[in-house]
């Protein structure tokens, strides 16, 4: 028997009480958070090259012919959206954090000679500074805090953040606390694919260390909580370890809490909040299922499921085809649903109709989780199930978009987006708004009627 588990049992007084009162399902903050936006979805990658920023632009075009969109630049070292989209820009995050002007006042509109149709009227951007600024491109607890508050007041149906490539503070900071934002890789960089885990995995332990965190109000439902705080967080530091292989993943800590614990409000918490993260993925530059299955979705979920967890809910929302129309675009900073030819002035019927179709819409879609039975144990994650469901999801929307151009994809993942907004809860897909670190705890435990 591990050290811990004696200890665990000698110890403490645990209290078998009812749960704390805990709406994972929910993240509806108190009266003093209006919700102003529909939501904030951020896009990120393990590492750059895998098109992050092209996906990010296209994609929020898309959801613009939807609602009122908002991309915000946040790689702010490279000011990549500013050389994707050839439109004057006369305010940036520049004047927003050194000259005081309101981010509102920092959105640029598409210049008229990009969209003469004005099809993306509904569209607009803030650019990160023409430069690097250090103190912007790195910044700081009070600007961070200033920026997460100017986005959560944008007036807008859908606010895309382009995250920096990798993994940092400036990253954590900006993404969901139940829910992956939309991660992008490639079967071309396999580092970034395996990297693009480590974000998952970043988020879910900030949130096990919010809630099992000293000011936690989880406590209150626990004998000796100042020990039990200490205990907790040791064997959350040696499943973070990735140098310590005595415990894998989450799944054994969850396991090994179980067998030590049972069925108690301690289990059940860190077994919610495994079964409620939800990761969405897409994948840049496909050429193919086999070579997408084998090269980035297999080992994306092995790495996924063998490091971090494999109760995670786990969606594939669509692929952009390898075109050499995208990189032109590109070249000519123009993003690609804006290049000017005679293929984009196509009606889509084919496409409209089926995008209304939600059974092609919902392709790979978990359904809910049902919550167990408060005497049973969870069921364990198979990484096995989660192979075979991705590639039946890959294979399915193949045969169904195996003719989609570029455009296409970009409508049909945007379609699924705008899907599973509308048939989820708000903190399965982005969120309602950018959390600080005191309004997380908040939002997780958030008072309801109902444990």
């Amino acid at each position: 028997m591990p050290r811990y588990r004696s200890v665990l049992r000698s110890q403490f007084s645990i209290r078998l009480q009812a749960p704390p009162r805990i709406q994972f399902g929910s993240l509806a903050l108190r009266a003093r958070h209006p919700i102003r936006m529909k939501r904030i979805i951020p896009v990120s990658s393990g590492k750059g090259g895998v098109g992050k920023t092209t996906f990010a632009t296209n994609f929020a075009l898309s959801l613009s012919r939807h609602g009122k969109t908002v991309l915000v630049d946040l790689d702010t070292g490279t000011s990549a959206i500013r050389h994707a989209i050839d439109t004057p820009v006369t305010r940036d995050l520049y004047h927003f954090f050194r000259k005081g002007e309101p981010l509102a006042n920092c959105v640029t509109q598409i210049d008229s000679k990009l969209d003469p149709d004005g099809s993306y009227r509904n569209f607009g951007f803030v650019a990160g500074p023409l430069h690097l600024i250090d103190e912007i491109t790195n910044f700081g607890p009070q600007h961070k805090s200033h920026l997460i508050d100017a986005v959560n007041a944008l007036d807008a149906n859908y606010v895309v953040l382009d995250m920096r490539a990798g993994l940092d503070s400036t990253v954590i900071d900006f993404l969901p606390v139940s829910n992956s934002g939309i991660l992008v890789f490639t079967p071309h960089l396999p580092s970034a694919t395996l990297a693009a885990s480590d974000i998952v995995k970043a988020i879910l332990f900030r949130k096990l260390r919010l809630i099992f965190g000293k000011n936690s109000p989880f406590y209150e439902t626990v004998d000796g909580r100042l020990d039990f705080f200490r205990l907790t967080n040791e064997l959350i530091d040696r499943v973070e370890d990735v140098y310590d292989s005595s415990m894998k993943n989450l799944d054994e800590f969850a396991n090994d809490l179980h067998s030590s614990l049972g069925d108690h409000p301690i289990t059940r918490t860190v077994q919610a909040t495994l079964d409620s993260f939800r990761v969405h993925f897409v994948l840049n530059l496909f050429h193919g299922v086999e070579e997408s299955y084998q090269t980035a979705i297999r080992p994306f979920i092995e790495n996924l499921t063998g490091n971090v967890s494999s109760h995670c809910g786990i969606t594939n929302l669509g692929w952009v085809t390898k075109s050499d129309a995208i990189h032109k675009a590109n070249c000519r900073s123009v993003p690609a649903l804006l290049a000017l030819d005679a293929e984009k002035r196509k009606p889509k019927d084919r496409i409209a109709q089926e995008l209304e179709d939600l059974r092609v819409t919902a392709i790979g879609l978990e359904p809910a989780k049902k919550k167990p039975h408060s005497t049973t144990r969870e069921r364990s994650g198979d990484p096995g199930d989660h192979l075979t469901a991705q590639l039946e999801t890959l294979s399915t929307m193949f045969e169904q978009r195996r003719t989609d151009d570029y455009r296409a994809n970009f409508e049909y993942i945007a379609q699924r987006a705008l899907f599973t907004m509308k048939t989820r809860r708000s903190n399965e897909f982005g969120d309602t708004r950018i959390y600080r670190p005191g309004e997380m705890l908040d939002a997780i435990f958030a008072k309801s009627a109902h444990p």
